[in-house]
């Protein structure tokens, strides 16, 4: 357009949030690249932005695409006995960043490095000195795309660099100072940093948060490129590739959990206000929840309920105020789900009862005695028995359904699962 700078496309993540659902339906490669723009309310050519933007980072080896029919389909692929480290944190480690922002941050590593060099008291700048350097020789061109920033902007960079624990800040007549903080990394032997990073291995496979262990063990084989480091302790088959894709917000979680703030996200396309209790990892189906309280009614002025969020549908999470008090907390009620089973030999009944029994072993079995079994659940989240309810069908049936409305929503999500492939039968 006329009088305005065009814009040339960012390679660069500019929202890692919105991402998350991306990188997660392209992991399960199963959705055509149609199907997917539609269903996550995208264009057909945001879809190949953000597909350009994961290519730029991943290895080709990490990355496929299919054909099926005039469908084509793309997905990420990993072996964790081949290797145990996450391609995604490539992307995550340079979210939001444009090209503009890594050159200025990389001028400022490099002008408080010569200051570190050359001062042997390794004094401090101030905000002041630092935007009177020249980033650039005056006898080279200015880089394409990259502009004058302005105090604020330098002071920005200069907060991040700091809460990322790069720089140290010294305030003095409400001015701030700068300078390089200490590598706390420097001085270690070689065997401090074989265990160290035998460590960071373990702690990586089986901690709630990835991304910390990632970035720490490629800092020291950076550092120390030439110490060698054992096997590694544990390796879990199943770790998928889309562990990190959550980081971001677990992590805030924690600091909101820890600082005792309430929090605001996105939570099934509403805005949702809370405050979190604790993180909960639900091993069986492989998902991570949230366990907070949550206003009774938006115009409430109290946190009463107590509710369960599934950590990959919240978004847009951000701090909110101190909780100043601590707050009577309402258990989730519970409530009976009455399902029936099929079976037609006693040989799949004493099957049906050993699974069921397996899974739930608090449940009421009664034999009906004419090929069905009747069994009673006492449940707080019905919708968490879906997974495990889906390998019965269609041999069990919701007798008594609670407030989640279990029945129409197996009902829905089988019939959306068939029609993928072409089939659209008419279920009971």
């Amino acid at each position: 357009m006329a009088g305005k700078k065009s814009r040339g496309w960012n390679k660069y993540i500019a929202d890692y949030d919105k991402l998350r659902m991306f990188l997660r339906y392209i992991s399960y490669g199963c959705y055509h690249k149609q199907y997917l723009a539609h269903h996550l309310g995208q264009s057909v050519r945001s879809y190949e932005d953000n597909w350009a933007r994961v290519r730029v980072f991943l290895p080709e080896d990490r990355l496929q695409a299919v054909r099926q029919g005039h469908r084509e389909i793309h997905s990420l692929k990993g072996d964790s006995y081949h290797s145990a480290f996450n391609d995604l944190a490539r992307t995550y480690a340079i979210k939001s960043l444009t090209a503009s922002a890594a050159f200025t941050i990389l001028c400022l590593l490099q002008v408080f490095s010569d200051h570190a060099a050359n001062e042997k008291d390794a004094s401090f700048l101030d905000e002041t000195t630092l935007l009177q350097y020249e980033l650039v020789p005056t006898d080279r061109p200015f880089p394409a795309q990259i502009e004058d920033i302005s105090r604020s902007t330098l002071h920005r960079y200069l907060s991040d660099l700091t809460a990322q624990g790069l720089l140290e800040r010294r305030e003095e007549s409400g001015r701030y100072s700068y300078r390089l903080a200490p590598d706390i990394l420097a001085g270690l032997s070689t065997k401090e940093i074989s265990t160290l990073l035998a460590a960071i291995a373990f702690y990586r496979n089986i901690s709630l948060l990835g991304m910390p262990g990632y970035f720490l063990e490629q800092s020291l084989r950076t550092q120390y490129p030439d110490v060698p480091c054992g096997e590694i302790p544990c390796q879990f088959k199943h770790m998928t590739i889309t562990r990190i894709l959550d980081d971001d917000v677990l992590y805030c979680l924690a600091c909101c959990i820890v600082q005792h703030r309430a929090v605001h996200f996105t939570y099934r396309g509403k805005n949702v206000s809370a405050i979190p209790l604790r993180l909960v990892t639900d091993f069986e189906a492989g998902r991570q929840y949230l366990m907070a309280i949550r206003k009774r009614r938006t115009i409430s002025r109290n946190f009463t309920i107590a509710q369960l969020y599934r950590i990959d549908l919240m978004q847009e999470v951000r701090p909110a105020r101190t909780v100043r008090k601590q707050l009577a907390i309402k258990p989730p009620e519970r409530h009976a789900l009455q399902l029936a089973f099929h079976y037609n030999a006693a040989r799949e009944r004493d099957h049906l009862i050993y699974r069921i029994r397996e899974h739930e072993p608090e449940a009421a079995i009664c034999d009906a005695g004419n090929g069905t079994l009747h069994v009673t659940l006492e449940v707080v989240d019905e919708l968490k028995l879906m997974p495990w309810l889906r390998t019965f069908y269609p041999f069990v049936r919701v007798e008594q359904d609670g407030p989640a409305h279990l029945s129409e929503r197996m009902k829905r999500d089988i019939e959306e699962a068939l029609d993928h492939y072409g089939i659209r039968p008419t279920l009971p």
